[in-house]
């Protein structure tokens, strides 16, 4: 069995499970559910065996690799710089530098080869995060930012040009003898450009004398919680773009807020009825559904989504035991800090919002003796904005009168 067939399998049971839900037979689900666990222990067991397998094969000497570099193209010193860049020798000379710990010459032949690479040749540049390091970072920060961890992303240097959908006219039949008119389909553009993102963290230097096994995680989660902060802002509330004088991304929430009369936007009095949130899924255009998810922060979601009832006086805010969590109309709901205190976004963001990174992350170090303490500075280059406002709906609170707004629906 391979990983796409356990998918296909998998798939296929918990489809059959909330089938059982949606019909009320709770014993039957729970079954379908325990052949779901069985499944999963039984590909844990062959990923296990695989990552087993795997590591038994050695990876290449350093040296190897440089002597081959001598005698290929850039292509081909471009997929071993990578290559360093995912090793774990590269992981172990990265932080050995953050903890001031010496290098053997593997490491140090690493070390070089890396940021010499990426073009880091002034004493105060950062070096190269390590690739698995700046993936967990990424990670962990999706969690606490889920919406940042949704988007599509790019890896391009430099600006990059992303067409918004604007209007398009419907598709038309025509007899025989009749000539086809010129389609009027028009599209806005926005260019990416690279708004800089800095954090740091402070460690002290008795922190810095732990075990590496424990070091690296550390450094991970302080430095997810920083930058996830300032990544989930931006996508979400950014205010605007670098060529505007706002060196920060354009968030989904500012844009749909900028759009004259804002069409994507309902306003609602204390606690959003059954009929807002209708009336706010209904602004999304058919071909984003799949996908759509809602985004709200822990205050808004149990105290105003967990209280919305249908005309029957049922709740809606459902428990999903596929995932653990909740429900609303189908859609996932998930839980990002980003979001104010009763602003609730239904959003397709993969479909609806692009991050372009120009720059992945790298961190610079900086000494204070009298403290005893090292700042850990991380650093990146990036840029988003929304591609169509049709991929979003976002329902407010009309905290300002308490009065509801014409759109509002009772």
């Amino acid at each position: 069995m391979n990983k796409k067939q356990y998918e296909a399998m998998r798939k296929k049971l918990m489809d059959e499970a909330q089938a059982f839900i949606d019909a009320g037979n709770a014993e039957a689900a729970q079954a379908k559910m325990d052949e779901v666990k069985a499944l999963d222990e039984k590909w844990d067991a062959i990923a296990q065996a695989a990552a087993n397998f795997n590591a038994l094969n050695k990876e290449p000497e350093l040296s190897t690799v440089l002597s081959v570099n001598d005698k290929t193209g850039a292509d081909d010193k471009r997929t071993d710089v990578l290559d360093v860049w995912a090793s774990d020798c590269y992981l172990n000379a990265w932080a050995k530098k953050l903890q001031d710990k010496p290098l053997n010459d593997k490491e140090n032949e690493a070390y070089k080869l890396v940021n010499e690479a990426y073009t880091h040749t002034t004493k105060n540049t950062g070096t190269v995060i390590p690739k698995t390091v700046a993936t967990k970072i990424w990670e962990l920060a999706g969690e606490l930012y889920p919406y940042f961890s949704d988007v599509q992303k790019t890896y391009v240097n430099g600006l990059i040009s992303v067409p918004m959908e604007d209007t398009s006219t419907d598709a038309a039949w025509y007899e025989e003898a009749t000539k086809t008119q010129d389609g009027k389909e028009t599209f806005k553009e926005f260019t990416l450009s690279g708004c800089e993102l800095s954090r740091v963290i402070t460690v002290s230097w008795k922190l810095k004398e732990m075990a590496m096994d424990d070091f690296i995680p550390y450094i991970q989660r302080k430095m997810a919680k920083k930058m996830g902060a300032a990544v989930g802002y931006g996508v979400t509330h950014g205010q605007g773009n670098i060529n505007e004088g706002k060196p920060e991304p354009i968030g989904v929430v500012t844009a749909l807020e900028k759009e004259k009369n804002a069409p994507q936007i309902i306003e609602y009095n204390e606690v959003p009825t059954f009929a807002n949130i209708t009336a706010a899924r209904a602004l999304i255009k058919s071909g984003y559904s799949t996908g759509l998810k809602i985004y709200a922060n822990s205050a808004t979601i149990w105290n105003k989504i967990a209280n919305i009832v249908d005309a029957n006086m049922r709740p809606i805010f459902m428990p999903d035991p596929t995932s653990g969590g909740y429900r609303v109309l189908g859609m996932e709901v998930k839980e990002d800090d980003s979001m104010a205190d009763g602003e609730i976004l239904l959003s397709n963001a993969f479909a609806g919002y692009h991050v372009n990174i120009n720059k992945e992350m790298t961190m610079l170090s900086e000494e204070h003796v009298k403290e005893r303490q090292t700042d850990y500075c991380g650093y990146a280059i990036m840029d988003g904005n929304i591609i169509t406002d049709k991929a979003h709906a976002l329902l407010k609170e009309n905290v300002a009168t308490g009065v509801s707004s014409q759109k509002e629906l009772e």
